[in-house]
């Protein structure tokens, strides 16, 4: 996601902070296109963002949220549903799929990007929780 005038300033911002984070997080516009993941989250799915490129609504979906058997669970109540439906940050706990074939159990916070009365996307940081 190149910086351009055509993106809101909290979309760029909120990537460059997400770009020095050792915390996963991903970056999702207001369409939830995920536009962005850091490095961290990389390390955690198994690719980094230069290799998977932007991702729609369906394709990230196949990461999660899924169950502990990795069956995909309805994501209508999961954190970033909630900040990107009513625009309310939102945390929760949930599994996502690797791309080892791994599943992790993740806590979730997700924070919607709203500047200017104008909703701009989301940001979502998450972490492994400890087995």
């Amino acid at each position: 996601m190149a910086a351009s005038a055509q993106q809101p300033l909290d979309l760029i911002l909120a990537r460059n902070l997400m770009s020095v984070l050792e915390t996963p997080s991903f970056l999702v516009d207001n369409d939830g296109q995920m536009v962005f993941f850091n490095e961290a989250a990389g390390d955690m799915l198994g690719k980094r963002f230069e290799e998977i490129g932007r991702l729609s609504r369906e394709e990230w979906n196949a990461i999660g949220p899924v169950d502990a058997e990795g069956e995909p669970v309805s994501n209508d109540k999961m954190p970033l549903a909630v900040a990107l439906r009513d625009g309310k940050p939102a945390h929760g706990r949930f599994h996502i799929c690797t791309d080892q074939d791994k599943i992790v159990e993740v806590e979730t916070s997700a924070v919607p990007l709203v500047s200017g009365g104008d909703f701009h996307g989301a940001m979502v940081v998450f972490w492994p929780v400890a087995s």
